[in-house]
C-alpha cells in the first residue's frame, strides 16, 4: 500500500497507508460541486498536543510528497490536512513505529473490534523497532474517528489521541447528514445514537432532554475532570456556616455572658430555691451541614450510582460472545471514573451531611465559590443533557448506511402526508426500545407501522423491514425469508362495483451506494451519471418474484403476485426538476427501477421537506401517478390505472393477463356502401363470423393492448324503431384478433376487396348471445362515437348508450 501520510515526534513515527484513494477523491469533488458546496477543511486533532520533529507529509498521487502548511511544531494540537485522505469504506494500514524502548502499546478504543484490529510487536535488539500496526475499514461509519494510544515505556505509561474525520464521498457530510438528523429526530428521538462505533459526532446538534443513558454517559466523559478537580477544591476546603443550636443547661454550667432575662430568671430560681433546673441556651456554631453541601453529596451520590449501573449492565450485556462489542480498556475506564467518586462520599465532613431537599433560594456559594461553583455547573450540564451545553460533546452514531434507510423511510412518509393528502391514522413512533448497551431499536415489521387514510377512503401502511417468511400470512416467501427496508401497501375501498377491498403493495430498498465499477458490456456513463449497483437491481427483482399472496375462495387457495414494483432509493444527485431519471424507462416497462433521494438543499433550512432542487422529485411524480393526490378522484380509476400499466401486464409467454374476464366493446357495424348484403345478413342471421375495424380508428380511443383483451364484441345493427340510429340486441364472442394490411382481409370477411396497406384489427366472432333488454341510441356516424369499453353486467344494465356505464377509464387515448 502506499503512503498517504507521515507523523513523526520524538517517540514515535505515525504512518498511514491505503490503496489508492483517487476516485473517492474525485467522487467527493463531484458532489461537492454538484451541491455549490465549498469543501471542508480537513485536519488530523492531537490531545495531549505533540512536539513535532518534523513537519507532517502528506503524499498525494504516488508520486509527489509535499509538506502540509504547519508553522508551529511544538505543542501542536491541529495538523491541517492540504487534501481529504479519510473516507469511507476504504481499508487504511495504520502503523506507530516506536523510536525509544517500548514495553506495550495498544489501542483503548470502546469498541473491542477495533482494538482487536491491532497488534504490537516489541523490539529486538538489533532488528527492529517496536510498532503497533493494525488495519480499519472504515465501512460506512463517517464522521470522527479517534484512536487513542496507550503505551509503556521505564514503568510510565503515556497516552495520544489522534483523531481525524472520515468523509462520506456520495453526500455533503456537514449538509445533508444534519438535514436527516433533523428529519430523523422529530419522528424516532434519539434512535441515531450508538454507544460503540468506530466513529463519532458532535451530539450537541440534538437538542432532546428526558433518561437518555448515553446521552449523559457522553457528557459525562467530556466534564469529568472539571467534576473531579472542583469536588478536590471542596475536600480540601469544604463550606461550613453558623447555624443556630439550641440546648438546655444546668445553671452551673452556664458560661459568659448571660442575656439579661435569662440572667433575671436564674436569680429568681435560686431565690426560690430551685438549683437543678435546665435553661434553653441557644449559640450559634459553624456548621458542615450546609444545604450547598447536601447538594455536592447528593450530586456525587448519584454520578457514582449511574456509573456503578453502567458498568454493571454493559459488563454482563458484554459477556455473551455474539455481543462482544465493548474492549476491556473501556469497560475499566468506567471503573475508574468512579474512583474519585467514591473517595469523596468517603470524606469525614460529609458523614454529618444530611439529605439533600432541594435549594430554597439562589446559593451564591454554588454559584460563585471556587469547587462548588465548578461541580454545580456540571451537574447542571449534566441534568438537562445538551439544551445548554456547546458543542464539546461528541457521541457515536450508528452508520450512515442505517441513518439513511431510516431517512428514506421517513422520506416517504413525509411524501404521503404532505404531498399525497394522507392522515396519520397509528403513530408507532413510540415504540422505541432500549437494547442492551442502552441504544433505542425500532420496532420493525407491520407491527410497527405508520397507518395513513384519505378522505377518498384509500388507506395506506408504512412499514419498516417487515419480514416475509414460509409461515406469514397473507403474503408469504416460500423458500427464503425475505426483508425488504420498506413496504407501502395501499388498501382501496370496496365499492358497488368491487364489493372486495384492493391491496397494493410497492417495496423500496435503501442502498447507501452508488455504482463504481461496470463491465465492458455496459454503456452506462457511470463517471457523469450517478448509478445504483447492479446488485441493488437484481434485489429488486428477487423481491418481486419470492412474495406472494394467498388468498382462499370456493375454488381453493389462490396465488398471486402483491408487488407492483421494487425500487432502490440510493443517494445518486440530480438536479430532478429538470432530469430525467435514468431509470424511467424500466420502471414504466417492467416496475423495477431506482430513485435518487438525497435532502434537496431547502431541507437545511425547513423542516418540510423541499422537493424543487434536488430531493425527492422523481419519486413524488411516480406515487402521485400511482395512488394519486386529489381526495375526489375515483377509486376505481386508480385500480384501473394500475391494473393498465405496462409493467403489471406482463404475463407467463403463452398465457394473457386481463383484467376483466368479460370486457366488452360496443361498436356500430360500418355502412352499406360497396359492401355486399350476405355481409350483413349473416349478422341479421346470426352467422357472421368476422368483423374489421381500422387500427388508426381503435388506437383513436383505446390504447393498443386493449385490443388482446376485448372478449365481446357489441356490435350494433340498424333499429326497427328509430332510423336514425342503431340498437345492441346481440353480443358476440372473441376467439381471436389479429392485425393485417386491409388487403391481406378477404371479402367474405369483411364485405368487399380492398388493396390498401393501412392495418386493420380483424376478430374472429363466436355465436353470438342474445340480450334481454336492446340498447338503444347508437349513433350511425363516425364509429368512434359508438365505441365504448363495458361489461356485460353493466350492458344488461343500460336502455341507452349514453347509459352505459365505462370501465378501464385509464386505457382511453
Amino acid at each position: 500500500m502506499p503512503e498517504l501520510l507521515r507523523i513523526k515526534t520524538a517517540d514515535f513515527l505515525f504512518t498511514v497507508k491505503a490503496t489508492s484513494i483517487e476516485n473517492r477523491k474525485h467522487v467527493l469533488n463531484k458532489t461537492f460541486k454538484a451541491r455549490n458546496s465549498g469543501s471542508s477543511t480537513y485536519a488530523l486533532k492531537l490531545m495531549p498536543a505533540l512536539d513535532l520533529s518534523e513537519r507532517p507529509k502528506i503524499f498525494i498521487d504516488d508520486s509527489c510528497s509535499l509538506f502540509i502548511h504547519q508553522n508551529q511544531l511544538i505543542k501542536c494540537h491541529e495538523i491541517d490536512l492540504i487534501a481529504p485522505i479519510f473516507f469511507e469504506n476504504t481499508i487504511y494500514q495504520i502503523e506507530w513505529f516506536f523510536l525509544q524502548d517500548v514495553e506495550t502499546a495498544a489501542l483503548t478504543h470502546r469498541s473491542q473490534n477495533l482494538c482487536d484490529a491491532f497488534i504490537f510487536t516489541p523490539s529486538e535488539k538489533g532488528i527492529n523497532t517496536a510498532k503497533l500496526t493494525g488495519a480499519i475499514n472504515t465501512g460506512n461509519d463517517v464522521g470522527w474517528m479517534r484512536l487513542p494510544l496507550i503505551f509503556e515505556r521505564e514503568g510510565n505509561t503515556y497516552t495520544q489521541n489522534i483523531a481525524f474525520e472520515v468523509l462520506p464521498t456520495k453526500m455533503a457530510l456537514h449538509q445533508d447528514l444534519p438535514a436527516m438528523y433533523q428529519t430523523i429526530d422529530q419522528t424516532f428521538p434519539l434512535w441515531r445514537f450508538s454507544l460503540v462505533e468506530k466513529t463519532e459526532q458532535n451530539a450537541a446538534q440534538s437538542k432532546q432532554r428526558g433518561h437518555f443513558p448515553l446521552m449523559w454517559l457522553a457528557n459525562f466523559s467530556q466534564l469529568r475532570e472539571r467534576f473531579k478537580q472542583g469536588l478536590k477544591v471542596i475536600c480540601a476546603a469544604p463550606h461550613s456556616r453558623l447555624q443556630p443550636t439550641v440546648m438546655n443547661t444546668k445553671a452551673a454550667r452556664l458560661k459568659g455572658r448571660l442575656p439579661y432575662k435569662l440572667g433575671e430568671k436564674v436569680k429568681q430560681d435560686f431565690a426560690n430555691g430551685q438549683y437543678d433546673k435546665h435553661y434553653r441556651v441557644e449559640k450559634k456554631q459553624l456548621s458542615l451541614d450546609t444545604p450547598e453541601n447536601r447538594f455536592i453529596k447528593m450530586a456525587v451520590s448519584q454520578c457514582k450510582t449511574k456509573l456503578a449501573e453502567f458498568e454493571e449492565r454493559l459488563r454482563s450485556s458484554n459477556e455473551a460472545p455474539d455481543q462482544l462489542r465493548l474492549s476491556e480498556a473501556f469497560l475499566t475506564e468506567l471503573h475508574t471514573w468512579q474512583q474519585p467518586l467514591k473517595k469523596v462520599l468517603g470524606q469525614s465532613f460529609l458523614k454529618d451531611v444530611g439529605t439533600f431537599s432541594g435549594l430554597k433560594h439562589e446559593s451564591l456559594v454554588l454559584q460563585q465559590k471556587t469547587g462548588y461553583s465548578a461541580v454545580y455547573q456540571v451537574w447542571q450540564e449534566l441534568k438537562f443533557y445538551l439544551d445548554v451545553f456547546g458543542y464539546q460533546s461528541s457521541i457515536s452514531m450508528k452508520s450512515v448506511a442505517e441513518i439513511y434507510e431510516i431517512w428514506c423511510f421517513l422520506c416517504l412518509k413525509q411524501i404521503l402526508e404532505n404531498d399525497l393528502n394522507f392522515e396519520l391514522r397509528v403513530n408507532n413512533r413510540a415504540k422505541l426500545s432500549p437494547n442492551a448497551f442502552f441504544e433505542y431499536q425500532l420496532k420493525d415489521g407491520f407491527a410497527g407501522a405508520f397507518e395513513f387514510k384519505r378522505a377518498d377512503g384509500v388507506t395506506a401502511r408504512l412499514a419498516h423491514e417487515p419480514l416475509f417468511s414460509k409461515t406469514t400470512k397473507p403474503i408469504k416467501s416460500y423458500l427464503v425469508n425475505q426483508k425488504p427496508d420498506i413496504v407501502l401497501e395501499i388498501t382501496l375501498p370496496a365499492t358497488d362495483d368491487e364489493p372486495k377491498e384492493k391491496q397494493f403493495i410497492w417495496l423500496f430498498d435503501a442502498k447507501y451506494r452508488i455504482k463504481t465499477d461496470k463491465s465492458r458490456f455496459e454503456v452506462e456513463n457511470i463517471d457523469s451519471t450517478d448509478y445504483v449497483p447492479d446488485d441493488a437491481i437484481n434485489q429488486m427483482h428477487r423481491y418481486r418474484d419470492a412474495l406472494i399472496r394467498l388468498s382462499s375462495s370456493q375454488s381453493g387457495k389462490g396465488k398471486s403476485r402483491p408487488v407492483f414494483g421494487a425500487f432502490a432509493l440510493y443517494p445518486g444527485f440530480f438536479a430532478q426538476a429538470n432530469a430525467i431519471n435514468p431509470y424511467a424507462d424500466s420502471i414504466e416497462e417492467i416496475g423495477i427501477g431506482a430513485f435518487a433521494l438525497l435532502p434537496s438543499m431547502q431541507e437545511t433550512t425547513s423542516t418540510r421537506l423541499g422537493a424543487q432542487t434536488c430531493g425527492h422529485v422523481w419519486l413524488l411524480a411516480f406515487l402521485q401517478s400511482q395512488i394519486g393526490g386529489n381526495a375526489s378522484q375515483k377509486t376505481s380509476s386508480i385500480s384501473d390505472y394500475l391494473y393498465a400499466q405496462e409493467a403489471t401486464r406482463i404475463p407467463y409467454d403463452g398465457m394473457q393477463q386481463v383484467l376483466y374476464p368479460d370486457l366488452t366493446m360496443t361498436v356500430a357495424l360500418g355502412s352499406q356502401r360497396d359492401r355486399n348484403n350476405a355481409y350483413f345478413e349473416a349478422f341479421e342471421q346470426d352467422t357472421a363470423e368476422w368483423y374489421h375495424i381500422q387500427q388508426k380508428t381503435f388506437l383513436a380511443k383505446f390504447k393498443q393492448h386493449i385490443a388482446e383483451e376485448i372478449r365481446y364484441l357489441a356490435l350494433a345493427l340498424t333499429s326497427d324503431t328509430h332510423s336514425a340510429t342503431k340498437q345492441i340486441d346481440k353480443i358476440w364472442p372473441v376467439k381471436r384478433v389479429s392485425l393485417l394490411p386491409r388487403h391481406a382481409i378477404t371479402e367474405q370477411q369483411a364485405g368487399k376487396k380492398s388493396s390498401v396497406e393501412d392495418l386493420y384489427y380483424l376478430f374472429e366472432l363466436g355465436k353470438p348471445l342474445k340480450l334481454k333488454n336492446a340498447v338503444t341510441h347508437v349513433p350511425q356516424r363516425s364509429t368512434k362515437n359508438s365505441m365504448k369499453l363495458t361489461t356485460l353486467t353493466l350492458l344488461e344494465k343500460a336502455e341507452k348508450l349514453k347509459d352505459v356505464d365505462e370501465v378501464y377509464q385509464e386505457v382511453m387515448t
